[in-house]
């Protein structure tokens, strides 16, 4: 969910490749690097699931290293994705940027599901316009969310099926599972989702975990009933993977809206296990 710089990124020698490609690594780290980011390959990398995502899909190098979902699925599951994931990715920038139509032309005409790891960052930014109205700012960045959402399904199956004819693609959205404001941030100055940011920018609440809880359960509501309108999104729930409401427990989480490597662990395998009807992948 929250932006991880690409700066901090470059630094980082230790990266895992999540495209298909037959390369070295360390001679074409800036190819691999665009490739997994904005699903801008060299090439199609055939694949039957894409996957379009935040920070809880991307890259989150830490000490110790974190695998996050993609890396998971990846390596644990038998997942070969054709995807652009990205820490900080908005629903909003995806759909401006084209993503959709991106992955797919990656993936080819085999592609029948894309993982959705998105919103979070919708939500979030820009803090300190919810002071003051904060039903009516989350009201106004749900209904984005929901017309970003249903736009980037209708035209990326409008496209799929223009290209390459067959089945529009199913399309599936986890929501997230509980944070816990009161972590701390990992790196300093990131600390989306923690009662630090609300301080700093003067976002005041009388509970900070049951406003998180809330909002979250809010957003999850909000896909489900977007499943109702739109028939090829699939709504999957990662809540209470981690210790439940209002807030997750600590020793699974490595930042405030981040898990640490064993909560990835376990939000992973429940979301295999969810998927595995509809991927066929993982069992």
């Amino acid at each position: 969910m929250k932006q991880i710089s690409f700066v901090f990124l470059i630094g980082i020698t230790l990266f895992f490749i999540h495209c298909d490609k037959k390369k070295d690594p360390l001679n074409d780290f800036e190819s691999n690097l665009i490739c997994s980011s904005f699903a801008i390959c060299e090439g199609e990398t055939p694949a039957k699931t894409g996957i379009i995502g935040d920070s809880w899909t991307d890259l989150l190098l830490s000490i110790p290293l974190v695998e996050t979902l993609r890396p998971q699925l990846e390596n644990r599951y038998g997942y070969q994705f054709a995807g652009a994931t990205l820490g900080g990715k908005t629903l909003q920038q995806v759909v401006s940027q084209g993503l959709q139509f991106q992955v797919i032309d990656q993936g080819g005409a085999d592609m029948k599901v894309v993982i959705l790891s998105l919103g979070g960052n919708d939500i979030q930014a820009n803090l300190n316009e919810y002071i003051g109205d904060i039903p009516g700012v989350q009201a106004q960045r749900f209904a984005r969310i929901k017309a970003n959402l249903k736009q980037l399904i209708i035209t990326g199956n409008a496209y799929k099926i223009a290209r390459f004819g067959g089945a529009p693609i199913k399309w599936i959205i986890h929501g997230y599972d509980y944070p816990n404001p009161f972590m701390p941030p990992v790196i300093a100055g990131s600390d989306e989702g923690c009662k630090t940011k609300f301080d700093r920018v003067g976002l005041v609440v009388p509970d900070a975990a049951e406003f998180t809880a809330s909002q979250l359960d809010a957003f999850n509501n909000l896909l489900v009933e977007i499943t109702r309108e739109e028939p090829s999104l699939i709504y999957i729930d990662l809540r209470n993977t981690l210790g439940g409401r209002p807030l997750s427990r600590a020793e699974f989480m490595l930042d405030c809206i981040h898990a640490n490597n064993l909560g990835y662990t376990l939000l992973a395998d429940k979301l295999a296990r969810l998927i595995y009807p509809i991927t066929n992948i993982g069992f």
